[in-house]
């Protein structure tokens, strides 16, 4: 039977513990009857709270004494679950025991009396604390403690993100227009080449970053070097100088943790090159002083965009030249409206109009209020009058007479006390990642399955609930994606500094969460109770360090660092840790974590450590562990990880041997990376029997292995593709794998149906499109590798209803032009296509590719000479087209180019090409010329001449 959905933080943990109540009231522990006597209490108590809880939990406000009464049941909720948990652990294997020897049975008993004392002790201590939480209830009359919420709010059921291509935003042209100006005006002057820095100020949720990011996207082609970073209100300068290491390219001249040293590295780095730098959400003048530092006045007529709420911070920033300076203003009514609408996704009536009206004079012109605020409107599940008119009644503060942080905290605050408990739950949880950080939806929905926000739901598991709340909280503009793939699909997002401070205030209300981002914090939090602790410390004085490590850690479900692993707790006192996640916060932190205590830790259900770990030999007492992210392991995959028999997710990275027997993980969803050089002919094997596998991820760091054992990898694969697999990902470099072929006696993939939505096979050489492809209908995305390219292949891959992404890397020069049929079922919604090959000619006919957004070409320059502007025909065909990127290999050996191809003759050649398309003054057309030294890849080959 499907498992409910928990419905919110406070509901979610008695929900656990009135499970946990009821296993023991079983069979299995009928021996133990005076514990059975009070845990049926407990029960009794903790069920009439958890309907008080699920009252409270739909209440917009509660005050201080129903605050303070809700969170001491949590408390005590915790505590009973803690407690319940030890006892089950100490006697669990005990129960049942009957085959044991009779001195085991003599051990086992006498140590089921020493755990079933102290558990009777503890259940004695813990029914005081529910009769005194209780009567505190009656006497105080807890039930009355708020207001009800609005009931008119439902789940949202679209799954579609929220997304706006640059085009679509509304409102950002004249800012966009007037930025690039003062960024470029006086261009004949004298010393216009001179660097300059234009600022833009401006309230929060006025639009500054989307600006920026849009004047960035502009002209960051005309720039050698570019990036864009967010500096955030608390900056380490260290990891913010790295980033613009990392982002423009450079190479690490010296390893250093100093400032000083990163900012000469910088410089030096930068002395002779045209660059392009947006520094987002500066706070404070200093830290911009320093990092002006960095970029060098070289007079290659380089800019710097920087961004701040604060006028006296602008005017640093431009050296207090107030011409450069741009104030950002609110919307005006027209784009206030379109704004508005294209969120609600409805043109209104009559009725709702005025209300509209008047909802778009209190979000005052700011685009954060009135995304927010349109995106509950369009959550509603009618379109009634009423339910607009409460909405607007609750927005108090006009924004536009009076833009406070107040107020517009207000209108993200009702935002927020509209989403249903269990969204709630994952938005609040959101706040253990430090500002401006990249969320991955990933990472985020393994997190809220394994805290137990999420559970199984009808036909559903509980990562595709989870994946659909990410969804929800996307639609409702609660959290923004940063990263959406051709497809729709977010794949990271972020959350706006206003919303990540009301999740934090929120969080410390129901001591949900308890965030150390200063040294100074950390007395504050051993005071709290709060069973998630995420920590952002990054300095290393001994001082410190000592007040990190004085922290009491036994009650903590769940720990984050972002920081210095200095600042980690002896890991063997997390002794009820359900999530342990060590992500590195910006690539840094070379420092190897001991994780050899976490054997320990009975309770683990998550673990991700993205920096250089050493895991304990024996991993088997791990018994709940569910992921296991190691991308940094450093020694070997411990020997019995094969044990785990609830493990869904193993990453580790390349280069490491997986421990025969890995047949026994049938939980598996998960496995990456399978490396081909180091694992055995047992686990080629063992791989065809993990049926539940749906993402795997092929690697070699060594010698492909013989005939015999690449035929077993296909066998095995072919029976995962036949069961649940969805993605299949082999390295993108050529391997030399030879492709399956049909046997008699093996099922092999061109034989396998089933619900396979990703392939990337380019490390394997197809002599053609394989004639099993069409089976898989369900594919999405596709990259193969062929000798030749032949128009059976093309049509046959313009049959896959649901490709979206297409990569074909073609060996041989084409021998005639391949055809891109038009029709009703060809290419019907491919978005992005890539071509490898020595010329692209094709022609498109109409309705040949109706969603085609992106056009990529890797080719040989000489390509370019042998087909000339006629390469590509039909390219007006293609109407939704925004994006073509050429990159064109032009010589090899000793690096020398070829004569006569330049990029600039490549670019013409395409916006010849292009010349006939409706829109092709908008398609961004960016061509790379270079020449390669090495061995060029097997695309670049010509078979016929051997060029």
């Amino acid at each position: 039977m499907a498992a409910a959905v928990l419905e919110s933080a406070s509901t979610g943990v008695m929900n656990s513990v009135m499970e946990k109540l009821a296993a023991l009231m079983g069979e299995q522990y009928e021996q133990h009857k005076a514990v059975r006597r009070d845990v049926a209490f407990l029960m009794d108590e903790l069920g009439s709270m958890n309907a008080v809880l699920k009252k409270l939990a739909g209440m917009e406000e509660l005050d201080p004494q129903t605050m303070e009464w809700r969170n001491q049941v949590m408390a005590t909720a915790f505590d009973v679950e803690d407690s319940i948990d030890d006892f089950t652990h100490q006697v669990g294997d005990g129960v049942g025991a009957g085959d044991a020897g009779f001195v085991a049975k003599i051990r086992q008993y006498v140590n089921d009396l020493r755990v079933r004392h102290r558990f009777n002790k503890q259940i004695q201590e813990l029914k005081s604390r529910v009769i005194e939480v209780s009567e505190r209830r009656k006497r105080y009359k807890v039930d009355d403690g708020g207001s009800p919420t609005s009931s008119c709010v439902a789940i949202d059921p679209r799954m579609a993100a929220l997304y706006a291509e640059a085009a679509n935003l509304v409102g950002i042209d004249a800012p966009m227009d007037e930025i690039i100006r003062l960024l470029n005006d006086g261009g004949d002057a004298p010393g216009w080449r001179c660097l300059r820095v234009v600022a833009i100020v401006g309230f929060g949720g006025l639009g500054k970053t989307t600006v920026a990011n849009e004047v960035y996207r502009r002209l960051g082609g005309q720039y050698s070097f570019k990036a864009f970073v967010s500096v955030s209100q608390r900056p380490d300068l260290v990891k913010l100088l790295s980033r613009i290491v990392d982002k423009v390219g450079m190479p690490q001249l010296n390893h250093t943790n100093e400032v000083e040293d990163l900012i000469e590295n910088v410089r030096e780095f930068l002395k002779d090159k045209r660059y392009l730098f947006v520094i987002d959400d500066i706070w404070d003048a200093s830290v911009w002083e320093i990092l002006r530092c960095a970029f060098p006045d070289n007079e290659e007529g380089s800019k710097v965009i920087t961004t701040t709420r604060i006028e006296t911070v602008a005017k640093a920033c431009c050296t207090y030249r107030r011409e450069f300076i741009y104030r950002m203003e609110p919307l005006d009514d027209q784009n206030s409206a379109r704004l508005f609408y294209s969120r609600v996704g409805y043109v209104c009536a009559q009725p709702l109009i005025e209300i509209a009206n008047e909802i778009l004079q209190k979000c005052g012109g700011l685009p954060l209020a009135i995304i927010s605020i349109a995106s509950l409107l369009a959550s509603l599940p009618a379109r009634s009058r009423e339910q607009w008119k409460f909405v607007c009644g609750s927005l108090s503060s006009n924004l536009r007479t009076n833009p406070t942080l107040e107020g517009m905290r207000q209108v993200l605050k009702l935002s927020y006390n509209n989403l249903p408990p269990h969204l709630k739950t994952c938005l609040l949880y959101i706040g253990v990642y430090p500002e401006d950080h990249s969320i991955e939806k990933e990472d985020l929905v393994r997190l809220w399955v394994a805290e137990g926000f999420v559970s199984k739901l009808h036909d559903q598991d509980a990562e595709e609930v989870a994946g659909s709340y990410f969804n929800e909280l996307i639609n409702r503009s609660m959290i923004e994606p940063t990263y959406i793939d051709h497809n729709g699909e977010v794949w990271r997002c972020k959350v706006h500094d206003m919303m990540l401070d009301l999740i934090r205030m929120k969080s410390e209300e129901e001591s949900f969460l308890r965030v150390v981002d200063s040294v100074h914090d950390i007395s504050t939090s051993l005071q709290t109770r709060a069973r998630r602790l995420s920590l952002h410390l990054d300095f290393t004085a001994d001082q410190e360090t000592k007040a990190a490590a004085s922290l009491s850690v036994s009650h903590i479900r769940s720990f984050v660092l972002f920081g210095n692993t200095y600042f980690i707790p002896p890991l063997s006192e997390f002794k009820y840790i359900r999530v342990l996640n060590l992500k590195n916060r910006s690539g840094d932190g070379d420092d190897t974590i001991d994780l050899t205590p976490i054997a320990r830790l009975y309770q683990l259900r998550y673990l991700n450590v993205r920096r250089e770990a050493r895991l304990p030999a024996q991993i088997r007492t791990l018994k709940r562990l569910e992921t296991l992210d190691l991308y940094k392991l450093d020694g070997d995959v411990p020997s019995d990880i094969v044990h785990l028999r609830c493990l869904v997710h193993l990453l580790i990275p390349d280069g490491k041997r997986l421990p025969d027997g890995i047949c026994a993980m049938k939980s598996l969803h998960t496995l990456r990376h399978f490396d081909l050089a180091m694992n055995s002919v047992d686990n080629y094997k063992g791989l065809g029997e993990l049926t539940n596998l749906r993402d795997l991820r092929i690697s070699c760091t060594g010698r492909v292995p013989q005939q015999g054992i690449r035929d077993t990898l296909w066998s095995s694969i072919g029976k995962l593709i036949s069961c649940k697999m969805r993605a299949l990902i082999f390295p993108p470099y050529p391997l030399d794998l030879p492709p399956p072929v049909t046997e008699s006696d093996g099922l092999t993939i061109s034989q396998a149906e089933g619900d396979l939505e990703i392939l990337e096979l380019s490390s394997t050489m197809f002599s053609q499109v394989p004639s099993w492809i069409d089976q898989h209908h369900k594919l999405s995305k596709l990259a193969l590798s062929v000798n030749m390219l032949k128009q059976d292949g093309v049509d046959l891959l313009a049959q896959l209803p649901n490709l979206y992404h297409l990569e074909l890397n073609i060996r041989k020069s084409l021998k005639e032009r391949i055809l891109l049929r038009g029709g009703s079922v060809a290419f019907p919604v491919l978005r992005y296509l890539q071509l490898s090959c020595f010329g692209p000619w094709l022609r498109f006919e109409a309705g040949s590719m109706p969603n085609l957004r992106a056009l990529k070409l890797n080719q040989h320059g000489r390509g370019l000479e042998r087909y000339g502007p006629s390469m590509l025909e039909g390219m007006a065909h293609l109407p939704r087209l925004k994006q073509v990127h050429v990159v064109i290999a032009n010589g090899f050996g000793n690096g020398a180019a070829r004569p006569g191809v330049t990029a600039a003759d490549a670019e013409a050649a395409y916006r010849n090409a292009l010349s006939m398309h409706p829109g092709h003054q908008s398609i961004e057309i960016n061509v790379i010329l270079f020449c390669l030294v090495l061995t060029p890849p097997a695309f670049l080959y010509d078979s016929d001449d051997g060029q």
